[in-house]
């Protein structure tokens, strides 16, 4: 590495594979590497697998973690990306060279508020029955709202599907059409999770990446949840 005197010229920026640069108002300048050091040893393979499964995945159920664990991961300091990923960090298993994530065992709300119970499913093609215990103790209220949502890894989609009262103790809906997102003929696989919700915040609206960027106000909101419930896994 070389550094520059003082001249009429000042320059930045890279010249054939020299790189010149300030710092604290002097110019240097160096020869770029001929080779990068990129070694892809089995655990750097497996860390770079899981950052970027876990990402994918927190990008992919951003709107459920917005309303399940916005609150805490703020109080820990934390998006709630980086939350989701702490809290299951077990649920994401590297193995023969590729990630599996037990859809089933993630966890993607916390809250006071007591779950619902599963107690039945039943599918018709695309439409989905389920029934459920509300569960009415301690800070429960009938009038709690239920959210269901489906997730698709397949297709790649997150949806809220329906919200009714925690008293109604039955939810239906029918899944979306996601043909089009899929190779012809292939089978697609909803998990299908519960989150309840206080009904004075239930109505305010999750908000898309861009404008939770234009719009920090999310992060005041109030919600209060119960943990997250896996319901089913439904294949159509």
């Amino acid at each position: 590495m070389a550094k520059v005197k003082p001249s009429v010229i000042e320059y930045t920026g890279t010249v054939g594979r020299v790189i010149h640069y300030t710092r604290f108002g002097k110019t240097y300048s160096r020869q770029l590497p001929a080779e990068y050091n990129d070694r892809k040893s089995e655990a750097q393979l497996r860390q770079r697998a899981l950052f970027k499964a876990r990402q994918h995945a927190s990008s992919l159920l951003g709107t459920i973690l917005q309303r399940g664990l916005t609150k805490e991961a703020h109080a820990h300091g934390l998006t709630e990306a980086n939350y989701f990923s702490r809290l299951n960090k077990d649920n994401f298993v590297y193995s023969d060279g590729q990630v599996h994530i037990d859809y089933p065992a993630l966890l993607l709300a916390r809250g006071p508020l007591p779950a619902v119970c599963a107690n039945g499913i039943h599918t018709d093609g695309l439409h989905v029955d389920l029934t459920f215990l509300p569960n009415l103790q301690d800070k429960a209220r009938p009038d709690d709202i239920v959210h269901i949502y489906a997730v698709s890894p397949d297709a790649d989609v997150c949806i809220l599907m329906t919200s009714v009262e925690r008293q109604s103790a039955r939810a239906a809906f029918d899944l979306p059409d996601v043909s089009d997102e899929v190779a012809t003929g292939q089978p697609v696989t909803f998990h299908l999770y519960a989150i309840v919700e206080a009904a004075n915040t239930a109505h305010i609206p999750t908000l898309s990446a861009d404008e939770k960027k234009a719009n920090r106000q999310h992060r005041n909101i109030n919600r209060r949840v119960s943990p997250s419930l896996f319901l089913a896994t439904v294949t159509v």
